[in-house]
C-alpha cells in the first residue's frame, strides 16, 4: 500500500489557499523529508500526523504560531548582534 502525505482535514483545502499550499508542498517533499526525520519505517499513522500538522501550519491559526516564532527569532538575531 502507498503511503499518503495528506492531512486529516482535506475538505478545508478548497476554502483556505495557504493551507493547500502548505498541504500540496508537504505531499510533494513528505516522502524524502518524514524518512529523513523519523526513519524509513514510518506509518500511514505518522504521515497523516505530519501532514495535518504542515496543512494547519497555513491556517490563521498556525500562521500567528509561525508569525510568533519569526518574530521571536527577529528579537534573538537582536540580542546576538
Amino acid at each position: 500500500m502507498t503511503t499518503k502525505h495528506q492531512g486529516i482535514s482535506r475538505h478545508r483545502l478548497k476554502d483556505n489557499p495557504l493551507e493547500s499550499i502548505y498541504a500540496k508542498t508537504w505531499e510533494e517533499q513528505a516522502p524524502r523529508t518524514l524518512s529523513y526525520l523519523i526513519g524509513l519505517d514510518y506509518t500511514q499513522q505518522d504521515a497523516t500526523v505530519a501532514a495535518t500538522m504542515i496543512q494547519w501550519l497555513g491556517s490563521p491559526v498556525g500562521q500567528s504560531f509561525v508569525n510568533e516564532c519569526l518574530e521571536a527569532f527577529e528579537t534573538w538575531k537582536e540580542v546576538h548582534k
